[in-house]
């Protein structure tokens, strides 16, 4: 396959996380740590030699702050994201998350120093727009479950966020040892967590796919596209995820998403790929 190719199959497999999330049988904080820990697992092999062995204790010493937030952020993500799936529609959840990209610009914006101009500012309003309306499309409470997994998936936009941002401080670190430095932090985050609740019994095919699948295939292709095809159209491609995943939850538990939902995402979805648009041209 060609860059293109990998970049949108990595994609089309994204949109079907929610699904394979429920059925697992878990709640997000399992399905977070089994598909973090084991994930962990699959790519520790990688690091087998002493000679990986000792660059990945390098990078570690090096730059533990950075990778601790950026574990935490991955980890925290995972978690909101996954609860959310429980609560609200897959369309809902999965389309109030593509507000990171908005929400990184914010972060690097008051952070990192970067200009916000008024095109930017636009772009964010247009996608909190696109927020409010999907946010409203349903009991507008803090009882209601529907509103409540809509909460948690802006909570997990919002560490979402955080990764590129914590990303920049760790270019120097090889693509392999950042995936497994930040799989293995993630799942030591979460380890404290779940041994306090504990895990239900999983449904392990499900489980087996989001880490062999979504995880570890799926973020190859992706990463091994992205060396044929540059950052901005990888950006472009990415909108099949939400896409797809409107389609699948469609498919296989007959959700139907309401008019508010779809235009709100559209909205959404519009903001964030001009925003991309944008950054591509000031690249």
């Amino acid at each position: 396959m060609n860059g293109r190719a990998k970049i949108a199959l990595a994609m089309l497999i994204w949109g079907s996380v929610g699904i394979f999330a429920r059925f697992s049988g878990l709640s997000g904080l399992g399905v977070a740590f089994l598909r973090v820990a084991l994930g962990a697992l699959l790519t520790w092999p990688l690091a087998v030699k002493p000679e990986r062995l000792k660059a990945l204790k390098s990078s570690f010493i090096e730059n533990w702050k950075a990778l601790l937030a950026l574990g935490a952020a991955l980890a925290f993500n995972w978690v909101f994201l996954f609860t959310a799936f429980n609560y609200t529609t897959i369309a809902n959840a999965v389309l109030v998350y593509y507000l990171a990209p908005i929400i990184a610009t914010l972060i690097s914006w008051r952070f990192l120093g970067e200009e916000l101009e008024k095109k930017r500012l636009l772009l964010i309003a247009l996608a909190f727009l696109g927020f409010l309306m999907i946010a409203s499309g349903g009991d507008f409470s803090l009882g209601s479950r529907e509103f409540t997994g809509i909460l948690l998936a802006l909570v997990a936009a919002f560490f979402y966020a955080l990764i590129p941002n914590l990303g920049r401080f760790l270019k120097e670190i090889d693509g392999r040892d950042l995936t497994l430095l930040q799989l293995t932090l993630a799942a030591l985050f979460l380890l404290p967590f779940v041994a306090l609740n504990g895990l239900s019994k999983p449904t392990w095919w499900a489980i087996g796919t989001l880490v062999v699948v979504h995880t570890v295939l799926a973020l190859y292709l992706y990463m091994d596209g992205l060396k044929e095809v540059e950052v901005n159209e990888a950006a472009l491609l990415s909108y099949l995820d939400p896409l797809s995943a409107i389609i699948y939850a469609f498919l296989i538990f007959g959700e139907v998403p309401g008019m508010r939902t779809v235009i709100g995402g559209a909205l959404i979805l519009l903001a964030s790929a001009l925003d991309a648009v944008e950054k591509a041209r000031g690249s």
